[in-house]
């Protein structure tokens, strides 16, 4: 992207030399996208309005940032007792840093104040805020800042009722990290702290309180049930507590879903909600019309909804006349006398649970309206892949191949090969995996592509997370790590791009070529992708964190796969065996043959590896892969992994002749950490290199 730097030239305005550049930057009055927007340098957001730039170096800054070189300290009321520091960059050798105030990570422009490690974004120091008088001590131990407009800088829910921030807020700046950011709304901090409700009716007033009373083991009051973690009006005569999404629901509402006034019902009763097919016991809203009872929460399920599992827009209804069937996310049975939400498109019968639908892993919350243009929500899915031009194309019968294409990831046309000789050690660079035809590959580089991983969409949605997918080229300079299973890779990745988004979520493509079902040859049955599931992998034995996604057939037994496992080859090779070694589930060989080939200590019967019939030659699977298998061999690391070692590392594999492991003293025989100066013999094993020199 250039920015119209040539008429500002024209028209004679001024240059800055700031601080954080090297060139003069030229005052930019208006921008001109051409490819894709420019983000500036300073608070990391696309560059909007006034700017300064060096187009030579696509260096920009807002006018607003390029100008706090005015301010290069200030005295901010969120750390009085210091003066903070304007900073070009990362105070911690260039790698990101937090803000105290939003939480979020930036490598852009900093306010800091290094013995405290306090540290302010550009534009949250810019807030301007107050301090909360007369704030009452009985909810909050902390002095609380008043802040009118956050501008959406803070991505958090409120600690009194538990909702998304909006609008004005109250700010605790004192409560460290274990207390969970202490934020409130406006309306949340001036609750009166006293009330009179209908839920009491002996007339007690109850008493707003900051978090829950210390409960009996046994007890059966309303907010045990619900588990809330919000503030509460209590009665402890009558042991009574009414959370805030009591407090503030109304007692009549209608909605779009249905023709009739719901009533709120402020009384304990055990029901089952005809809107989500689920008990309850709490208040709840009635139709007395239509005698239909329902949850609080459900009373505002959108109609219709679309989400990762199921490539058409799903709908709510609580009427559906058929028989009962599987949910689609869960697998277990779905009562259709109550609610579900079901597909309508013709030939489709996708039906899932209310809560499965809705649960936050697969839904990104947002509603489709009532007459949805399918073939845009379709289209948004299915894009075009980085295919930028197809250079030659040839027909077999009545298709059509692209046999030579330019792809955006690289800077040479690229040819298919459909069969010959492959090298083993040859690597796809968008999935890293061993290299088989069809491949694209480009003739004056060693860069590879599988068909399937050069015809990969732009855009892609996947059950593995809520928001679209984009396609992205990693740096081999640097190791992402997959969020679905864990390993580092190089290559393509599909990353979430959603400003909302508070997980980061990048995946590599051999876990987007998953899906929801997975059909793996180590189990008869299929097995389902279950997200926030934490179990013994029966591949690995390790037990997943409880934040993790697996696959898992629960119906007849509790077979599970964790992803790293999911996504082992199938097949392997190995230097001294002419033949590919096959992964092996179980081991029923004579217990003294129960050892590796490769690295010669003894294996676990219980986990898989990798077995040649012929040759009888076995291996860990580690030893197999090798413990970086989805790293480009040759990758450099330009910062170097030992502070105490001066020069830059490469990943190098199969260096029989290599140094012995600095550390464990055993040569090499898998993938190593090698110095790039000729005359340096420092070798580490990656699994070594977090012992201390």
């Amino acid at each position: 992207m250039d920015l119209t730097v040539s008429e500002s030239k024209k028209r004679g305005e001024t240059e800055l030399q700031h601080f954080s550049h090297h060139h003069p930057l030229l005052f930019i009055q208006h921008q001109s996208v051409t490819d894709k927007a420019a983000l500036c340098f300073g608070c990391k957001e696309l560059i909007v309005g006034p700017s300064y730039g060096c187009n030579d170096c696509k260096y920009y800054l807002h006018k607003r940032c390029a100008e706090l070189e005015l301010t290069p300290h200030l005295k901010h009321p969120f750390h009085p007792q210091h003066l903070l520091t304007l900073l070009p960059k990362s105070p911690y050798d260039g790698r990101l840093w937090v803000c105290d105030f939003c939480q979020r990570s930036s490598s852009g422009f900093v306010y800091h104040y290094d013995p405290c490690n306090f540290d302010l974004h550009i534009n949250c120091a810019l807030l301007q805020s107050s301090i909360a008088l007369n704030f009452p001590t009985s909810l909050h131990q902390h002095p609380l800042f008043f802040i009118q407009d956050h501008n959406d800088e803070v991505n958090r829910d409120c600690s009194g009722c538990l909702k998304p921030l909006s609008g004005p807020i109250y700010h605790c700046s004192d409560c460290p990290l274990s207390y969970k950011f202490f934020n409130l709304h406006k309306q949340c901090a001036e609750l009166p702290l006293a009330i009179n409700h209908p839920y009491d009716r002996r007339k007690h007033p109850l008493t707003l309180l900051p978090k829950r009373p210390t409960h009996l083991h046994n007890c059966s009051c309303y907010l045990c049930k619900i588990k809330w973690e919000g503030f509460v009006y209590s009665c402890s005569f009558c042991k009574i507590e009414l959370p805030l999404d009591d407090f503030f629901s109304p007692q009549t509402i209608t909605t779009a879903n249905h023709e009739h006034p719901w009533t709120l019902l402020s009384r304990q009763r055990s029901f089952v909600c005809d809107f989500c097919g689920t008990t309850g016991d709490c208040s709840h809203y009635i139709c007395a019309i239509c005698d239909l009872l329902v949850h609080k929460n459900c009373i505002s399920l959108p109609r219709n909804i679309l989400i990762t599992r199921h490539h058409h827009v799903i709908s709510h209804s609580y009427s559906l006349q058929q028989q009962d069937e599987l949910c689609r996310i869960c697998y277990e049975e779905v009562d259709t006398r109550y609610g579900s939400y079901h597909c309508s498109a013709s030939g489709c019968n996708y039906i899932a649970h209310v809560h499965c639908a809705t649960d936050k892993a697969v839904w990104d919350g947002k509603s489709i309206p009532e007459d949805p243009d399918e073939r845009s929500i379709e289209a948004l899915d299915e894009s075009i892949n980085w295919i930028t031009d197809v250079v030659q194309k040839i027909s077999f019968r009545e298709n059509t191949v692209a046999v030579e294409i330019k792809h955006a990831y690289h800077d040479h046309n690229l040819r298919l090969t459909f069969s010959g000789e492959i090298n083993d050690d040859g690597q796809c660079d968008g999935c890293m995996r061993t290299i088989s035809t069809p491949f694209y590959s480009c003739e004056q580089c060693k860069f590879f592509l599988h068909k399937e991983c050069a015809e990969l969409p732009r855009n892609e949605r996947h059950p593995f997370h809520k928001h679209l997918l984009t396609l992205i080229k990693s740096n081999t300079k640097f190791y992402p790590l997959c969020s679905a299973c864990g390993r580092l890779h190089h290559g393509f990745s599909y990353k979430c791009n959603d400003g909302d988004c508070r997980q980061f979520f990048e995946c590599d493509i051999r876990c987007i070529l998953l899906s929801d079902t997975l059909e793996h040859p180590s189990h008869e049955h299929s097995l389902f992708l279950v997200h926030n599931f934490s179990a013994n992998c029966n591949a690995c034995r390790r037990k997943s964190d409880p934040w993790n996604m697996t696959y898992r057939y629960t119906k007849r037994c509790d077979f599970t796969l964790d992803l790293e496992c999911a996504t082992l080859p199938l097949t392997a090779r190995y230097k001294h065996d002419r033949h590919p070694l096959t992964l092996t589930y179980f081991d029923d060989f004579d217990p003294s043959q129960h050892y590796c080939d490769l690295c010669k200590y003894k294996r676990d019967p219980n986990d898989w590896f990798y077995y040649c019939a012929e040759c009888d030659n076995s291996l860990h699977s580690r030893c197999a892969l090798g413990d970086l298998p989805f790293l480009k061999i040759g990758s450099n690391r330009y910062k170097p992994f030992f502070s105490n070692h001066p020069h830059p590392f490469t990943i190098t594999k199969n260096i029989w002749d290599c140094p012995p492991c600095k550390f464990c003293g055993e040569v090499c025989n898998g993938q190593a950490i090698q110095c790039k100066e000729s005359e340096c013999n420092f070798s580490v094993h990656w699994y070594c290199r977090f012992k201390q020199l």
